[in-house]
C-alpha cells in the first residue's frame, strides 16, 4: 500500500519537511497543500541570517540542537558551491546593556566577546557585544530550488486554502502540519499569534559585515545579502498589519543610519512586511492525531 502524506504549508518548514521525507521514503505519495508558495511566503522577504532565537517556553537544548542542524545544512550548501543564495559574513552584535554569554557560542565561526574599546567605537553608550561569522541563506533563492527537488522526487503542489487539518486528513494517511501562523485556525491553536516584522532592502555594495544593535531603545539590524542589504526592523506582537507603515520606515532608517552612517548613501529598493509565527508557551513540535470518520490519522 502506498502511504499518502499531506504536508500543510508551503514555506521553508513545509517544503523542507516534504523534501526530507521524500529523500527517506521515495515510495510515498506526497502532496504539499498551501495557500501560498514562493515567492509570496513569509520567508521570501527575510534576510535569512543565522542566529538562534531563544524563544521563551522552548528548551534551550532544543533550540541549540535545531540551530546547529540548520547551521550544518547552510554550511553544506555553501561548501557545495550550488547557487542556493547562501553567503558567509562576519559582523557584530552590540547593546547598551550587559548581555549574557550566549549558550550557542560554540556553533558559529570565530565567536568571541567584544572588548570595551570595540563596543564603544560604535558610541560611548554601548557596553557589551560579540562577534562571529555566520551564514545568510536567502529564502527567495533557495526555496525554489527545494521545490524543484520535491517535484523531481514525485511530490505534488496544490494551491488551496484549508479550513482545518481535518480537511487535509480526509485524503491522507499522515499529515505534517507546517502551517506556521495558519495553525492558529487550522489546529486550532489560540496560543499562536503574529509578530509583525517590517524591513527595507537597500543597495549598499560597500556593506560586507553585519551589524545589529539589540538595545530596546535603538533596535536595528543591518544584514548583507548577495545583491542587497536588509535593514530593519520591527518586532510587534499581535499585530496583523501587512501594509508598510511610514512611521516604522522612519524609525528603521533613523536607527540604522545612526548605527552605520554610510547607509545614508544607500538606495532603497524595497520595503516589506511579514508576520512571523510565534506561540505563547513556546514552539510546539510533537505527534498528534486527527479522527476522520472511522480512521485515526497521525499528524
Amino acid at each position: 500500500m502506498v502511504v499518502r502524506v499531506v504536508v500543510v504549508g508551503g514555506g521553508v518548514s513545509g517544503v523542507g519537511s516534504a523534501l526530507a521525507l521524500l529523500q527517506r521514503l521515495p515510495q510515498c505519495s506526497l502532496t504539499i497543500i498551501a495557500e501560498h508558495f514562493t515567492p509570496t511566503t513569509t520567508g521570501d522577504g527575510a534576510a535569512g541570517h543565522w542566529e538562534p532565537y531563544m524563544s521563551p517556553g522552548t528548551s534551550e537544548e532544543k533550540i541549540i540542537q535545531w540551530s546547529r542542524e540548520t547551521w550544518e545544512l547552510f554550511r553544506g550548501w555553501w561548501e557545495s558551491g550550488r547557487q542556493m543564495g547562501v553567503s558567509l559574513a562576519y559582523g557584530e552584535i552590540i547593546s547598551r546593556d550587559h548581555m549574557q554569554e550566549n549558550p550557542w557560542r560554540h556553533v558559529p565561526l570565530a565567536y568571541r566577546t567584544l572588548t570595551d574599546a570595540e563596543c564603544t567605537k560604535y558610541g560611548p553608550q554601548y557596553r557589551s557585544g560579540y562577534t562571529f561569522g555566520t551564514f545568510s541563506a536567502e529564502v527567495s533563492r533557495f526555496l525554489p530550488v527545494l521545490l524543484e527537488e520535491v517535484k523531481e522526487l514525485g511530490g505534488r503542489l496544490e494551491v488551496r486554502r484549508l479550513s482545518s487539518l481535518t480537511e487535509a486528513a480526509q485524503e491522507a494517511d499522515l499529515v505534517i502540519n507546517c502551517s506556521g501562523l495558519g495553525a492558529r485556525d487550522l489546529v486550532p491553536d489560540p496560543a499562536v499569534y503574529p509578530c509583525r516584522g517590517q524591513v527595507m532592502r537597500v543597495r549598499a555594495p560597500w556593506v560586507g559585515r553585519f551589524l545589529c544593535d539589540e538595545s530596546d531603545e535603538s533596535f536595528a539590524y543591518i544584514l548583507p545579502n548577495i545583491e542587497t542589504v536588509v535593514v530593519g526592523g520591527t518586532h510587534q506582537d499581535d499585530d496583523w498589519r501587512l501594509e508598510v507603515d511610514p512611521a516604522d520606515s522612519r524609525v528603521i532608517w533613523d536607527n540604522c543610519t545612526t548605527l552605520m552612517p554610510s547607509l545614508k548613501a544607500a538606495v532603497v529598493v524595497q520595503e516589506w512586511v511579514g508576520l512571523r509565527p510565534c506561540r505563547k508557551g513556546g514552539v510546539r513540535l510533537e505527534a498528534d492525531q486527527i479522527k476522520v470518520d472511522s480512521r485515526t490519522v497521525p499528524t
